[in-house]
């Protein structure tokens, strides 16, 4: 029975005539269905593009637009694919990533499935956390590309409940065999193909990147660029090597884990086996374990990797199985899609670009330089600096000032002593003749008492020895002869005490007249270099060239992107300082603007 749906989900027919009804489905991929109607049934006015049908109770098919092929039965046959490819009709445009630390397999699906609505996560067996990045890239191509680092695992659906659910299971790859298969019980055909040019032994995994700055392994792979088979596999097969280039990837640990699980499918020949079968033991499902008894006694233990189903003739129904979960047809469709990838995925391209400051400098006041590696430079091949010292420059010109008062800061008031050093003998000469008279007056004396004693008045002068009676107001008058008289100062110290105080002087507007020119200064003969804030080296001379890549790695061995770098050079003197830098490295083709 086939049931048809239109774009709402609500049955609206049901095809009584519909035949040829076949089923392809292939594990981790868009399964097919297929059937036929007569030409002038009236049910065929359902069958619109994208409308939907379901065979039997089975998965939900859509119906594709196709040229109408009328035979000369009159039959019209149509084209269906699995409402998974619903997930073509949404894309990522821009460029997105997600991942790494913290974000598992899980959410990075929640992550796509989120921008549209038909389908949700029901299960989900793994829990890594590698980064994806998608580039103008429709949503299913996406997530098939987020199992591509995995192992032995199976997509499932369920389209008996709306939304739709998907499921990332594990495969059993131990199990007990679900199925057995053997001649002459249910075993109508047997046929095996081996694929020994596919073989490797030793792969080199590739990522985004062109020429020396293209992604490897070797910086997480102990420096080794390359990941080889066990022993066993090389005795048997040689060691052969192959070349796998992804440009998708842009983590070296997802690379990584995409090329083990490549190698281990190409490091033994992909055997496949196709089985038409008249009855299992129970319904065949995809990655089922299943056991093929050959007529020789031996057996095979694989799993179903694709069921041809024929809804009419069960002598049609081929089972596919396989020690591989691709085969020759999936490695053809993945070259073309990474044709595709090369087309639609930007790069870039390895670039130099430089910086450049040129500013005074002193031995307290080094010249800082500040830089960034923006996170569109993916690889960095080295950061070269080039730093040279000239005389320290000055500029001047004549400046006007404003009237103002300036007001000194007033000092605490203290006591300072003033002392001689030693001992000073002087002598004093005088001349004098009868017209330099040396007089002494006398005034104001007392009056002689009555009736007493004389009343004299002494007077020492040498070398003359006199007296003379005591009078009133009168004077002498007295020739001095040539003499000299002689001082000796002794040692001393005066204490003088300083009070607190303050100056006020008033400054007139004035302005200085300066020669304009260039001044310079300073005779450096050495300058030291620091890097981010730590002092790396010591220069002896005035000029040198030197790489500073390694000392701008942090502890993971990396350059940080987006923040903010510097170097730092302090001369030894005054320093007119030019400092130069050049960053080669590999830039991505990405961004929001065009100018």
């Amino acid at each position: 029975m086939l049931e048809i749906f239109d774009l709402s989900r609500r049955r609206v027919a049901i095809a009584e005539n519909a035949h040829a009804i076949t089923e392809d489905q292939q594990i981790n991929s868009i399964w097919y269905l297929n059937f036929s109607l007569p030409y002038d049934d009236p049910k065929r006015k359902f069958c619109n593009p994208f409308w939907y049908v379901r065979a039997d109770g089975g998965e939900l098919y859509r119906i594709m637009p196709a040229t109408v092929h009328v035979d000369e039965t009159g039959i019209v046959s149509y084209q269906c694919e699995h409402v998974l490819a619903t997930l073509l009709d949404t894309v990522l445009f821009g460029y997105h990533v997600v991942g790494d630390l913290g974000t598992y397999t899980a959410d990075c699906i929640q992550y796509l499935l989120s921008r549209q609505s038909h389908w949700v996560l029901a299960e989900c067996d793994f829990r890594n956390q590698f980064e994806y990045g998608w580039e103008q890239e429709n949503l299913l191509s996406a997530l098939f590309s987020i199992t591509a680092p995995l192992e032995n695992y199976i997509w499932r659906t369920d389209t008996s409940v709306y939304p739709w659910r998907l499921s990332l299971k594990r495969l059993d790859m131990e199990g007990i065999p679900k199925h057995y298969v053997r001649r002459a019980r249910n075993m109508l055909s047997y046929s095996a193909e081996n694929e020994p040019q596919d073989i490797c032994t030793r792969l080199y995994p590739l990522g985004y990147g062109e020429g020396v700055n293209q992604l490897g392994i070797a910086d997480i792979n102990g420096g080794v660029p390359y990941l080889e088979s066990p022993q066993r596999y090389i005795d048997r097969y040689g060691l052969i090597e192959r070349i796998w280039i992804d440009r998708r990837y842009e983590d070296a640990e997802s690379l990584m884990a995409a090329a083990k699980t490549r190698l281990d499918q190409l490091q033994e020949p992909s055997v496949s086996y196709e089985i038409g079968f008249a009855e299992l033991d129970r319904p065949a499902g995809l990655g089922d374990r299943i056991r093929i008894l050959h007529p020789d006694g031996g057996y095979t233990d694989t799993y179903i990797t694709g069921i041809q189903r024929d809804h009419e003739e069960v002598s049609n129904c081929i089972v596919t199985v396989s020690n591989h979960s691709t085969n020759i047809a999936s490695r053809i469709a993945d070259l073309a899609d990474k044709q595709r990838i090369e087309q639609v995925y930007a790069q870039g391209a390895t670039q130099v670009y430089g910086q450049s400051l040129q500013a005074n400098g002193s031995p307290n006041h080094g010249v800082v330089m500040d830089f960034i590696i923006p996170s569109e430079m993916r690889m960095v091949n080295g950061i070269r600096v080039k730093i040279r010292l000239n005389k320290f420059r000055s500029y001047a010109q004549g400046t006007a000032v404003n009237e103002k008062t300036v007001k000194s800061s007033s000092t605490d008031s203290e006591t300072v002593e003033v002392g001689e050093s030693g001992g000073i003998r002087t002598q004093t000469i005088r001349t004098t003749d009868d017209s330099d008279p040396y007089y002494t007056y006398y005034q104001n004396a007392p009056e002689p008492q009555t009736g007493g004693p004389d009343h004299h008045w002494l007077e020492e002068i040498d070398p003359y020895w006199h007296k003379h009676p005591l009078f009133f107001n009168h004077k002498h008058r007295y020739i001095a002869p040539w003499h000299s008289h002689v001082t000796e100062r002794i040692i001393h110290f005066h204490s003088v005490r300083r009070l607190a105080h303050a100056h006020t002087v008033d400054i007139p507007a004035h302005k200085h007249e300066i020669t304009p020119g260039i001044y310079q200064f300073g005779y450096p003969q050495s300058f030291s270099i620091s890097v981010c804030g730590q002092k790396k080296m010591t220069v002896s001379g005035t000029s040198t060239e030197l790489d500073i890549t390694k000392h701008l790695l942090d502890s993971g061995g990396k350059i940080p992107r987006d923040v903010w770098l510097s170097i730092e050079v302090t001369p030894d003197d005054l320093s007119y300082i030019s400092i130069c830098m050049s960053i080669q490295g590999f830039v991505q083709s990405r961004g929001n603007n065009t100018v």
